[in-house]
């Protein structure tokens, strides 16, 4: 339940504030997105992304009130469930949902809880990574960011991939007024988390909680630009999450092949657990599967396919992973 994991100490403006108002306390609080109120009340959300869209395309951003551009804030029962909570930000494209008269949750709260599948992280993140030279300037991620609708960005310096600057970056440039400065110099030493692109959904979850970071990039060998493969974010885990099945299939199997069956079930991306059984079955596999359709072209191109299987019975329960 949100209850468990929302955030309760929360941040609030009045409507009459404005936009520097929300900008500074995005800053000083570290939060991204910031609740606001009328008489007490929460009626809306205002997130960095509006923050620096107002701020490209508005002279006077500062200035604009809370109340002419935040957007409607979303309210849910403190007992919603997390799978719940994670479809119904999918559905509405946002990345917070407030806990009534007690908190709020976001997509990186949402990360953090996700069931560890051994789905492969390739299957849920972008492999078209939008990347950035080390000489562009902050004002360049900014724009791409808002005309993407993406939060993080590679940023290479020849064949080193030398960071990722992220919506936070952007919005503390903002505040400092160093959105003419360079990536190579936003960047700095950032130490670059990353893994390999044979990692699982629950490799790079781990590293996003562990690190502490809103991404991980995805290497086919050494973290060498050329090598760049793709980027898992916390709003793919979320999205991931929010699709998820978990499956269960009958296998009848030649009883020679059983023990090599099970080492090469295990072996298999997506599957969860193989269990031998007594009957007119031999085995029940356990997959993970990123959205329900993929579960019977898993059974009939992966499972069905392996030596030694004689016979599948596809999808035989579906269950909330």
């Amino acid at each position: 339940m949100l209850k468990t994991i929302m955030s309760t100490n929360l941040k609030t403006l009045d409507v009459n504030s404005t936009l520097k108002d929300a900008l500074n306390l995005m800053i000083t609080t570290g939060v991204r997105r910031v609740p606001v109120t009328v008489a007490g009340n929460i009626i809306g959300v205002v997130s960095a992304r509006t923050v620096i869209k107002e701020a490209l395309s508005k002279q006077n951003w500062a200035e604009e009130k809370l109340s002419d551009i935040a957007r409607p804030a979303i309210s849910v029962p403190p007992e919603t469930s997390f799978r719940e909570a994670a479809k119904l930000m999918v559905r509405l494209g946002i990345g917070s949902l407030i806990v009534k008269g007690q908190g709020i949750v976001t997509e990186r709260d949402l990360a953090k809880i996700i069931p560890r599948v051994t789905i492969p992280a390739m299957a849920i993140g972008s492999t078209n990574v939008i990347t950035l030279n080390y000489d562009s300037f902050v004002t360049d991620a900014a724009k791409l960011m808002i005309s993407l609708g993406i939060s993080h960005i590679p940023v290479i310096s020849g064949s080193d991939v030398i960071g990722v600057v992220s919506l936070r970056d952007v919005l503390k440039a903002l505040n400092e007024n160093a959105m003419s400065n360079k990536l190579g110099d936003l960047i700095g030493k950032q130490q670059l988390v990353y893994a390999d692109e044979d990692a699982t959904v629950a490799d790079v979850a781990n590293l996003i909680t562990t690190k502490n970071v809103g991404s991980l990039l995805l290497f086919d060998g050494e973290p060498k630009a050329p090598n760049l493969r793709g980027i898992v974010t916390e709003w793919d885990l979320v999205r991931t999450y929010a699709s998820m099945v978990r499956a269960h299939v009958l296998v009848k199997a030649e009883s020679s092949k059983i023990r090599g069956l099970v080492a090469a079930l295990m072996a298999m991306p997506r599957v969860y657990d193989v269990a031998v059984v007594y009957g007119p079955y031999d085995l029940l596999v356990t997959i993970d599967v990123e959205d329900p359709d993929l579960a019977a072209t898993t059974v009939l191109n992966s499972i069905a396919s392996l030596s030694g299987v004689k016979e599948t019975m596809t999808l035989i329960e579906s269950e909330v992973v």
